[in-house]
């Protein structure tokens, strides 16, 4: 819930105290790509640097529409071209863009926010491939072997063939 708090009064800060023109200075660069899921949702991964000589340290949030947003992480940034990486995953997997955003306050009393602007997010909603699987079935077979010795038409060499010949199965497998 504070984070909420914190996310609301900074969006109230940019929205009041950073003009528009403030919101793309490049004192702070923000990137960022979607092309992963995790858990069946998107996962975002950024990148925020400090362009500027003087130490500074940033948050960054996000947002995917008016009323699904959030705190992505802090960060402490050294002077240019110090930056840091950090990933998120979105709440929901029916997103088709979010915005990330770093704010930063400077030594000198400017506050100024940059952002990512709307990237495309991974589609976590197409099922995935599956693997085909073949199955082999192997028939059994059936020899019928003819008898060896000659001690009498149809015995089976033993006597008591009484005219039939041996049959042997063979599985195979």
């Amino acid at each position: 819930m504070r984070s909420l708090a914190v996310l609301s009064i900074l969006l109230a800060a940019v929205a009041v105290a950073v003009p528009a023109s403030a919101q793309t200075e490049s004192r702070l660069a923000v990137t960022a790509t979607s092309d992963h899921c995790a858990g069946g949702l998107p996962v975002v991964d950024y990148r925020v640097t400090n362009q500027e000589p003087t130490a500074v340290s940033a948050q960054v949030w996000w947002v995917a529409d008016a009323s699904v947003y959030g705190v992505a992480s802090h960060h402490d940034l050294g002077p240019a071209p110090d930056s840091d990486t950090g990933s998120f995953s979105l709440p929901f997997d029916f997103y088709a863009t979010v915005t990330v955003y770093a704010t930063a306050s400077w030594p000198d009393g400017q506050t100024t926010t940059n952002a990512s602007w709307a990237i495309p997010v991974a589609d976590c909603t197409s099922p995935t491939p599956t693997t085909a699987t073949t199955a082999t079935t192997v028939t059994p077979t059936t020899t019928v072997e003819e008898p060896t010795t000659t001690d009498g038409p149809g015995n089976n060499g033993n006597g008591y063939g009484y005219g039939r010949p041996t049959t042997t199965t063979v599985v195979a497998g």
